[in-house]
């Protein structure tokens, strides 16, 4: 066992080693009652998740890095753009003129896709980062049932297509 980095805080002794099995933190503390100090050997993401959890530090995951950041903005900016275009043409244009079987798929698939990639995403920090609800066009509504949930039931699809 090879021991790269040795320091002490408070009577505990925290030392970096290394041997066949990779990387340990062994914490070593002067025990009063017994002739041997107490010591515990654990893996570095084992302290830092209790350092994380009891001593409320800040998580240093993947999640908390700026680009992440910006990505997960950024995807839930694209799935409302989506969710509004699904709305409009499912509601608001002209089905009585133009044949938009294709397109409604093809939205519909699009905003099943958005919800998939912002599923796991943890809730924003900011909502006012989120994007600005554009008002639709004022148009009179289609003579269709309105949809009560997002995506064309598979009936409903295959009776545009």
């Amino acid at each position: 066992m090879t021991t790269t980095t040795k320091e002490t805080f408070h009577e505990v002794t925290a030392e970096l080693v290394t041997d066949e099995h990779g990387a340990a933190v062994l914490l070593t503390q002067p025990d009063p009652a017994a002739d041997e100090p107490c010591t515990v050997l654990m893996h570095p993401l084992q302290l830092r998740h209790f350092a994380e959890r009891f001593a409320g530090m800040e998580p240093s995951g993947w999640m908390t890095t700026q680009p992440v950041k910006t990505l997960a903005r950024r995807l839930r900016t694209l799935a409302f753009h989506i969710d509004f275009l699904y709305d409009y043409i499912k509601h608001h244009s002209d089905h009585k003129h133009a044949d938009l079987s294709f397109e409604l798929v093809k939205v519909t698939a699009l905003t099943e896709m958005a919800d998939e990639f912002c599923a796991d995403l943890p809730d924003e920090d900011d909502e006012t980062a989120r994007a600005p609800a554009p008002a639709p066009a004022p148009k009179s509504e289609p003579k269709q049932a309105p949809a009560t949930t997002k995506g064309a039931s598979k009936t409903e699809q295959a009776a545009l297509i």
